[in-house]
């Protein structure tokens, strides 16, 4: 069994657990944890800085309770980084794992977010994770992160963007660029086959779950020399789980 922590890092308490429940079959246990200070949801940089401190928290926690692995569930990868350096165990952002197996499935992919606003962080996080070739585009489906699952017409939203990443921006794969969509992949493959596109869909949370598993079962994590500890000194307003070494 591969013990894996999923972070939602928002105050917002959504239960991903139900996501992930099928995923079980592979031997896989969950935990899950939410942060406490924090945004509502993520829909800026603002609130990734914001919601990274808790995050980070989440995962020595997880760390110190026996996780193998953490996944911070949000494509923004809200406190990823920091969070690697804090703990030993791999830590995992769906979007990162996302956008580096859509560059394996074609030569061009697309990022459907929430929020134009979002744009620019997608392009960011394509340069920061050395894949600005391979991203045809980002086309936001206008949905705040709150109003997903109020919204009757989400799946022709993204049906709509997603026509115009394959024929307008040339993309080969496409990613959902929310966990909020999460499940509705197969369902917008099946759309995009019918209008003659034989496109992958990636939906980042069970691939990112899968991933993870894959690293605890071959015995990798993130290097220490790219990911070192933080310095041993005063952090003024935290207290932090033991470390393991």
């Amino acid at each position: 069994m591969a013990h894996i922590h999923l972070i939602v890092p928002t105050v917002t308490e959504f239960n991903c657990l139900p996501l992930v429940e099928s995923l079980t079959q592979f031997g896989l246990t969950f935990t899950q944890s939410f942060i406490t200070n924090g945004p509502a949801s993520i829909e800026s940089e603002f609130d990734e800085l914001l919601a990274a401190p808790d995050v980070v928290l989440r995962a020595m926690e997880a760390e110190a309770n026996g996780a193998e692995a953490v996944i911070v569930l949000c494509m923004g990868d809200p406190g990823v980084a920091q969070a690697r350096e804090a703990v030993k165990i791999p830590v995992l952002g769906p979007g990162e794992t996302a956008m580096h197996h859509a560059a394996m499935l074609g030569h061009k992919f697309s990022v459907i977010p929430t929020l134009a606003r979002r744009r620019p962080t997608y392009e960011h996080h394509a340069r920061q994770y050395g894949l600005e070739g391979r991203l045809a585009s980002v086309r936001p489906a206008d949905v705040p992160v709150l109003e997903i699952e109020k919204n009757p017409k989400v799946f022709e939203i993204l049906l709509e963007r997603a026509v115009a990443a394959v024929e307008q921006d040339h993309a080969d794969v496409l990613i959902l660029g929310c966990i909020g969509f999460s499940g509705l992949d197969r369902r917008l493959e099946t759309a995009l086959r019918e209008k003659g596109h034989d496109v992958p869909v990636i939906d980042a949370l069970p691939l990112t779950v899968l991933t993870a598993a894959t690293l605890v079962r071959a015995g990798l994590r993130h290097a220490k020399n790219a990911y070192p500890y933080p310095p041993e000194k005063i952090y003024k307003g935290y207290q932090f789980p033991k470390r393991k070494e």
